[in-house]
């Protein structure tokens, strides 16, 4: 069974400070070209997923991007975000969590097996919005690009 979904990903962040800048900034490199991506920011979309955030990231959103930093836990809703994103993560299996880290900080136990996306780190950042925007873009077939076969 084939779903359609509005956005390709749900940003959850703390909306201030460093966190809302580098969100913003995240979400106009990936609408922009050439990735053409729709991103969710509830900050920015009020009325695209009023009046039910949850219900919204549900069954409009097929991926979930989370910006870590040491602020993020000062944001109840981000954190209540997470934890929902979490608890619907092993339910559907094109559903992921995608962290993305802006410097060193305390990442929850249930990420840490995750591959995370390291802003602060200057060798990563170089490729960051290509690597992020593979993880993103939707497939035809619902799966993750993989390296094609070798020929012998």
């Amino acid at each position: 069974m084939k779903v359609d979904f509005d956005y390709d990903a749900f940003v959850i962040c703390n909306p201030e400070g460093k966190d809302l800048e580098f969100a913003n900034k995240l979400v106009d490199t990936m609408q922009a070209s050439p990735y053409n991506l729709k991103l969710c920011a509830p900050w920015r979309n009020a009325g695209a997923c009023s009046p039910n955030t949850r219900e919204c990231t549900r069954d409009r959103c097929r991926k979930f991007l989370v910006v870590l930093s040491n602020n993020f836990y000062k944001s109840e809703e981000a954190v209540s975000h997470l934890h929902f994103a979490f608890s619907m993560s092993p339910g559907y299996k094109e559903r992921r969590i995608l962290p993305i880290c802006l410097e060193r900080c305390e990442i929850p136990t249930y990420l840490q097996l995750v591959t995370k996306l390291d802003v602060s780190n200057s060798r990563t950042r170089k490729w960051m919005w290509e690597q992020l925007y593979l993880s993103l873009k939707p497939t035809e077939t619902g799966r993750r690009w993989t390296y094609p076969k070798a020929k012998y």
